[in-house]
């Protein structure tokens, strides 16, 4: 036997005992070393293995380290390259079998996936998009157990192959489109091996700024009085749109100033040339202005940038207030913690400036950093400190603004 003269997890001994055990086809072998070598296909990898395979193994035949019968599943498995040496060993013709992990159908369902995939991309127009692809559940069990049973560090799924090379043949016969990771207009999701194709429309995402000139209306509650949803729905072409605040939507607060954001989320909504003058102005009691239309999943396009702002508010409290208690009121960077939603949330109250209206009522500018919550600054609901913790009474607020959200 030629173990003797062989090293230990080098690529060829791997490969050797790898395709005596199961027939692969190039890509299938190669993929278990994709990560292995530089601008190289998995394709051309695997058949890279296969010739050194055959060469080495040649070499041992005619040393007398091995003898033929010993090699024969490695010949059948490895495929139609070693049929001239297969013919010069056993003068008969090769019973070659079908790939074990693909079924050898891996090159013609990336050829037939990128043309259906570049028909679609015609039909309706599609500059930007992404691949997804789903494996059946066999293909990913026997192609687990290869990598773990032959220690295979440096291989790649085929759910990671599929979806690059038929996102850069679709590219190819498509040059005008172009797979893009953040906003893709659709991703569309294949299923392998049966070659089901599922087109998912990513939703699109209107950034805004609203202001709300009287209190008592929510600009997302079921009951509000203004037809921002029914507006965008007819806009859109889309009966699902979901409306997101960047702060808590407080019906007893007026939005002033440069307004405050607002996230419109338009799911499988069709695009258009957006027209501010549709929507801007939206009417007398609720504005929305400085639009911005993107595509792609809502949680790629938000930063982690936290905003500071800045409320008015009238405070009632349950005993009368003096000098010293406004003075004790009145601070700068205080952290505050709050828990909210059974979750734990701190943030900086940057400012507070108050004075006295009334035996128990105060005026008070309050300047707090996301993700803080007024309301709960002011009466101490789960907040620590709090306006009525630092006087020693029960506070609410009776009247508020947002004044500035930057």
């Amino acid at each position: 036997m030629y173990n003797s003269e062989r090293k230990n997890d080098n690529i060829i001994n791997k490969s050797i005992d790898l395709i005596k055990a199961y027939p692969l086809c190039d890509r299938c072998l190669g993929r278990m070393f994709a990560r292995l070598g530089l601008g190289w296909s998995n394709s051309e990898r695997g058949k890279a293995i296969k010739f050194l395979v055959i060469m080495y193994l040649h070499e041992m035949l005619r040393r007398g380290v091995i003898n033929k019968d010993y090699i024969k599943d490695v010949m059948i498995n490895i495929g139609p390259i070693s049929y001239q040496l297969y013919k010069n060993l056993y003068n008969e013709e090769p019973n070659y079998k079908r790939c074990y992990l693909c079924n050898s159908i891996i090159e013609d369902f990336i050829d037939k996936a990128s043309l259906q995939v570049s028909y679609r991309i015609d039909k309706y127009n599609v500059k930007k998009f992404l691949i997804g692809i789903r494996i059946n559940d066999d293909t990913i069990i026997k192609e687990e157990s290869i990598k773990s049973q032959y220690k295979l560090s440096y291989g790649e799924s085929i759910k990671n192959e599929l979806k690059r090379e038929i996102g850069k043949k679709v590219q190819q016969i498509k040059p005008n489109s172009k797979v893009d990771f953040d906003s893709p207009e659709v991703v569309y999701e294949i299923s392998f091996p049966d070659l089901n194709i599922r087109d998912q429309k990513t939703s699109l995402i209107l950034f805004g700024k609203y202001k709300k000139t009287i209190r008592g209306i929510s600009i997302i509650g079921p009951t509000n009085y203004n037809s921002i949803l029914n507006d965008l729905a007819k806009i859109f072409d889309s009966n699902e749109i979901i409306l997101h605040l960047i702060n808590r939507d407080e019906p007893d607060f007026r939005t002033l100033g440069k307004g405050a954001s607002i996230i419109a989320e338009i799911k499988k909504g069709k695009l258009i040339e957006l027209d501010n003058k549709l929507i801007e102005g939206h009417n007398s009691l609720i504005s929305i202005e400085n639009l911005e239309l993107k595509r792609g999943q809502l949680s790629n396009l938000l930063t982690n940038k936290k905003q500071n702002r800045i409320y008015r508010v009238l405070i009632l409290c349950e005993n009368d207030i003096n000098d010293e208690l406004i003075n004790l009121v009145n601070k700068r960077n205080l952290m505050i913690e709050q828990i909210i939603n059974r979750k734990k949330i701190n943030g900086l109250m940057r400012e507070i400036a108050c004075y006295k209206v009334f035996n128990n009522i105060m005026e008070c500018l309050i300047s707090i950093d996301d993700p803080l919550y007024i309301k709960e600054i002011v009466n101490g609901n789960k907040t620590t400190p709090s306006i009525s913790s630092i006087i020693g009474s029960n506070c609410n607020i009776i009247e508020g603004d947002l004044l500035s959200f930057e």
